[in-house]
């Protein structure tokens, strides 16, 4: 029998309060909150390992009770945060949301929601992190995916552990390689090796990039069950690494920002990993740290750690969908004071109860698990079916809104246009003396501005070329280092393609190159130097188009409204992008660069429209514009200096 150790509860609290906050956005003072997962991970692997490894030990081990005991633990809150979060996403959700939402049902049911939020998640658009509900079981299905395999392992080979250590330290190994290359099995030949090359999401969702630090915890756990480590370390040896683990964990918590650090995970996860093991090796209730964490309150949050974490992102998730995504502070503190009270009675009342053969029994339990997933799946494709249902409405005055929603929800409409020309890399032969060749360069701003050519047809006379720049490594040559102004997290993609010097062979060959971006300070205030050393001929001619901002959108606030309600809608944009659109008009030469805002925000105090003069929707997102958006502001730019020269 394991012994219970109420430091480890402390341990769970100091996990999930960071989680809870930075989700919340108090990310100034828990800018690594995130790290609180990884925490989690060590504290399983030790847990289930140490049940694991005495059961075998003592010849116990069952593989049905090892799932059952699964199954009281996690299944039965989760079904229940399911079906109330299902209730809600029938009620706010938006048509695409909604359907996301019911896929994801599905991937839980099937082990998997953490591959199908990477195989949906581009890190841009989809803004799945505060707006999916159901995100954060993503470290729950990788969980789940460890333990269909290691517990069948340590059974098998637990009288041949030689082999065992060397199968679980080669698996640790690899996969903290892998978390730290990138671990996303993509194939990198035509880029160099990088340390802290992440290509995709795929280490923070898959297993791949994960396992070692479940395996961290199983290690600690072998060596504790081994060698009975709280006997053999001095009292004084115990104080000093328990402190160390805890200011590692401190260090993580509060310094680990994503403009600091490369995306997760990688070897900085040994910081907060490495913390949590020194605790659980060291921090017995004997030494201060173990002393604090043992505390009442710390241990109780400690308790309902888990309940606190499948109920904090729906509960945050939800009020953001009610408000606009931009909620107040005061609701998200109120939210913040509920999650407690709630994961207190979830705890109580459901978690609880079901941990006892007393209340059910085995055959009980896998029953109703068996009938709840397949509730849960109904509910899924319910939900589903009910999305694609609302996307068809159409009321009895003509009304599309909901069904051009789904155009443009999740940024589908902004790009696929542009990337026709993506891999075009020179002219054609027929405009080389016409003087009509065009080069576009940017980010999603200029696949917008692509849509604003190609929906109002204009320029259709020229050969329009396109080169991407991710707008987090933004337009710019010069002497500086860029990557100083580039977030820690992002700099190892702009250290590819996403580099304006890799455009320059085209626009030596281009007679006018339109740079269209969401210009960031470092750059407005460089763009002049950037633009003089493209070292442009007398014959070519440039144009800076400035970024675009309608303010922040709740789209259910216009379903269901008149033409009349939806023409009168006007916002104040950004103050931040008409500061830098000012600046550059400044700046720049009036036949160089467009103010978007300027042309385009014409209400009351320089307020911009939210639908055009037909009632259809500009912008889905506050940033980038839906079709019927393009064809509104390209009539009004393309009739007004200096973008009107182009015929």
């Amino acid at each position: 029998m394991v012994a219970y150790r109420e430091e480890i509860d402390g341990l769970r609290s100091i996990a999930v309060i960071p989680v809870v906050l930075y989700h919340a956005g108090f990310t100034t003072y828990f800018g690594g909150g995130y790290v609180g997962v990884d925490i989690f991970f060590v504290i399983s692997g030790y847990l289930i390992t140490s049940i694991v490894y005495n059961e075998c030990e003592t010849e116990t081990f069952s593989i049905i009770h090892f799932y059952e005991r699964r199954c009281r633990r996690i299944l039965p809150l989760l079904f229940f945060i399911l079906f109330l979060s299902s209730i809600f996403a029938y009620k706010y959700m938006l048509p695409e949301q909604l359907k996301e939402f019911g896929e994801t049902l599905i991937s839980i049911m099937c082990l998997g929601s953490n591959v199908y939020f990477w195989w949906v998640d581009d890190g841009y658009f989809s803004r799945i992190s505060e707006l999916n509900p159901l995100v954060h079981t993503w470290s729950l299905a990788i969980e789940e995916q460890f333990y269909l395999v290691f517990p069948l392992l340590c059974y098998l080979l637990i009288k041949k552990k030689i082999y065992l250590m060397i199968i679980l330290v080669f698996s640790a190994i690899t996969s903290l390689f892998l978390c730290q290359w990138g671990g996303n099995l993509q194939s990198t030949s035509t880029t160099p090796f990088q340390m802290f090359s992440q290509h995709s999401y795929a280490t923070f969702y898959l297993a791949t990039g994960r396992i070692w630090e479940l395996l961290l915890g199983a290690f600690i756990a072998f060596y504790s069950q081994i060698s009975h480590s709280s006997k053999k370390f001095s009292h004084k040896s115990n104080q000093l690494f328990s402190l160390f683990g805890l200011l590692l964990i401190l260090i993580s918590i509060v310094f680990f920002n994503s403009s600091n650090i490369p995306l997760f995970p990688n070897c900085y996860t040994l910081i907060p990993t490495c913390g949590s093991g020194l605790i659980i090796l060291f921090g017995n209730k004997n030494t201060f740290v173990g002393y604090l964490l043992s505390r009442r309150p710390l241990q109780w949050i400690g308790l309902m750690s888990y309940s606190a974490y499948l109920w904090h992102q729906p509960l945050l998730a939800f009020i953001r969908l009610q408000s606009g995504e931009t909620p107040q502070m005061f609701c998200i503190i109120l939210v913040i004071i509920v999650i407690f009270p709630l994961s207190a009675l979830s705890y109580l009342f459901i978690e609880r109860p079901f941990r006892t053969k007393e209340h059910f029994s085995r055959k009980q339990i896998f029953c109703i698990s068996g009938l709840a997933s397949i509730i849960i799946l109904i509910i899924a494709l319910f939900l589903i079916q009910t999305a694609n249902n609302r996307s068809l409405i159409v009321n009895d005055g003509g009304d599309t809104y909901l069904s051009d929603l789904k155009k443009y929800d999740l940024g589908k409409y902004i790009h696929p246009a542009f990337d026709v020309f993506a891999n075009k890399t020179t002219f054609s032969n027929r405009t080389k003396t016409l003087n009509r060749r065009i080069v576009l360069i940017g980010d999603s701003f200029s696949q917008d501005f692509y849509n604003i050519i190609n929906e109002g047809k204009h320029l259709i006379n020229y050969e329009i070329r396109v080169y991407y720049i991710n707008f987090r490594c933004q337009i710019y040559l010069g002497l500086e280092d860029r990557t100083k102004f580039i977030e820690a997290s992002y700099r190892s993609l702009c250290a590819n393609s996403n580099d304006i010097r890799h455009a320059v062979p085209i626009i030596r060959k281009a007679d006018i190159i339109i740079l269209a971006a969401y210009w960031f300070g470092w750059t407005a205030q460089r763009l002049p130097m950037t633009i003089k050393l493209l070292n442009l001929t007398n014959q070519q001619q440039i144009f800076v188009i400035g970024a675009k901002h309608f303010g922040d959108i709740n789209l259910r606030l216009y379903i269901n409204k008149s033409t009349e309600f939806r023409v009168k809608q006007y916002q104040y944009p950004n103050p931040v992008i008409a500061k830098h659109n000012n600046f550059l008009e400044e700046t720049l030469d009036k036949s160089v660069f467009v103010n978007m805002l300027k042309l385009i925000c014409t209400g009351y105090n320089q307020t911009c429209p939210l639908f055009t003069p037909q009632g259809k929707l500009i912008s889905f997102d506050g940033a980038h514009l839906t079709k019927y958006g393009a064809i509104y502001v390209g009539n009004i730019i393309f009739k007004n200096e200096p973008l009107n020269k182009l015929k």
